[in-house]
């Protein structure tokens, strides 16, 4: 007998869904960036010289097609078998984007077409509006040509029950969350890469070195922040905390309606890694694929904290619910007679 992963959608889904991105994140951006590439290509005899390029003429073949082949590949790789609107969302991205990118490029060099210098091109403004709105327009149609996919929720992972918690008694669980190792490799070369082109930038930018350099410094607290949580679990609910301090989240012990251990696909649910939030409402630290404790809250949005060990911090958590309920329950008269 063939087993099959609980988590997955089925295979006539997958290849229908599949398809679909390909076409949408691939396939309609060639075609929408040779369009662009071959109008330039014919109106470049019509440009002055020399011609504006800092709107970015150069940038069709980058942006127009550089882009949605990463994201498509990204999301190929990353949801497997675990398809949500999460890849959906990502290839009306990767279609959205060539669009800004070459209604931005064929625009600009339109501006120019008859000129005698450059400088007389008038402004971008309107062509921006236009670029963006081709842009959110593109992502629509994309998210509607591609297939909704059902995934079945996340698999619950085998509980672990404890003892019941006597009163006086107390029982804490933590651990630490933090990103896989593949994940820390490639976001630390991101951040070379970064600042590298950072440095370069400072050099260039005489009086404005400021603006690259404070740049990186956000985009460096940003990670810092959210590469490893302190996660725990008690008598007052769920905590987790980034080894910075922030941000944090506290889900008190009164707050927490229910609560379960899972298998989370970070990618294939929340459409990435870190915190975010799920197009199925809940919210999500998650770093790794694997483990997580998910909280169902009352009046709030579900949370998922991936961290190993999450089987036995549903386990805590539930022992502490169990042993408010008994608490709180009314007596029974005949009981105590």
């Amino acid at each position: 007998m063939t087993e099959q992963s609980l988590t997955a959608v089925s295979a006539a889904e997958l290849r229908r869904a599949r398809r679909a991105l390909l076409i949408v994140g691939v396939a309609a951006p060639v075609v929408i960036t040779a369009v662009a590439v071959a109008l330039i290509a014919i109106w470049l005899p019509e440009l002055p010289d020399p011609a504006a390029t800092h709107w970015g003429v150069d940038g069709v073949n980058g942006v127009g097609l550089g882009i949605p082949l990463l994201l498509v590949l990204c999301t190929l790789v990353a949801a497997r078998d675990q398809w949500g609107g999460a890849a959906r969302l990502l290839g009306g991205m990767a279609l959205g984007l060539s669009g800004f990118s070459a209604i931005t490029n064929v625009g600009s060099v339109a501006m120019q077409r008859g000129l005698s210098d450059a400088s007389q091109a008038g402004g971008v403004g309107a062509l921006a509006i236009a670029s963006f709105a081709a842009m959110i327009l593109l992502a629509a149609l994309g998210w509607v040509l591609q297939p909704h996919v059902h995934p079945v929720p996340a698999a619950p992972l085998q509980p672990v029950h404890l003892a019941s918690i006597s009163a006086g008694e107390r029982v804490v669980w933590m651990a630490t969350a933090s990103m896989s190792r593949v994940s820390m490799i490639v976001i630390s070369l991101v951040v070379v890469i970064v600042v590298g082109i950072t440095a370069v930038m400072v050099v260039q930018a005489g009086e404005q070195a400021w603006i690259p350099a404070v740049t990186l410094v956000i985009v460096g607290l940003a990670f810092a922040s959210s590469a490893s949580f302190r996660v725990k679990a008690g008598p007052d609910g769920l905590r987790v905390r980034s080894l910075l301090g922030v941000p944090r989240v506290h889900v008190p012990l009164e707050e927490i309606v229910s609560v379960r251990a899972v298998d989370c696909n970070p990618f294939g649910e929340f459409g990435g890694f870190g915190w975010r939030l799920g197009l199925d409402g809940r919210t999500g630290i998650v770093l790794r694929r694997g483990p997580a404790i998910e909280v169902q809250r009352r009046d709030k949005r579900p949370l998922v904290v991936t961290v190993d060990g999450a089987d036995v911090a549903a386990g805590v958590l539930q022992a502490y619910l169990d042993r408010r309920a008994t608490a709180g329950s009314p007596r029974d008269p005949e009981s105590e007679r």
